[in-house]
């Protein structure tokens, strides 16, 4: 797995409990805590993971348990997530595994703002 400037990776052979906070990120290996980031979240296919997640996009090709908020979550063809999802958008790829409570679409949480904007006031001519 190449390594990119800027983003945290955990490899296969690493285990670990504990927070990560940044704003990239990709395990491959094993993580329990809790994970914040600005950015992308990436759980690699060896990835096993217990967490909870705030994340602008996460990608689930491992295995996942515990809660997931985020703008966006793709669960791809090998991700097993089991645990609560909360997501503004979620796409789940054909022989994705998903159990738990899913909130999703426009009235999701997830990382997107709780309230809409005001409306803009009226413009007298």
């Amino acid at each position: 797995m190449a390594q990119e400037a800027g983003r945290t990776l955990i490899d296969a052979d690493t285990s670990i409990d504990g927070k990560i906070s940044g704003k990239d990120a990709t395990i491959a290996g094993k993580f329990k805590g809790e994970i914040a980031l600005s950015g992308t979240l990436v759980l690699a296919q060896s990835a096993n993971v217990d967490a909870t997640v705030k994340a602008e996009l996460v990608e689930v090709a491992g295995v996942f348990a515990g809660k997931i908020s985020s703008r966006k979550v793709v669960v791809l063809e090998t991700g097993k997530v089991t645990g609560t999802l909360d997501a503004g958008q979620l796409v789940v790829r054909e022989g994705a595994v998903l159990n738990g409570p899913v909130a999703a679409g426009k009235s999701s949480g997830g990382a997107a703002p709780a309230t809409p904007p005001p409306p803009a006031p009226a413009v007298k001519s």
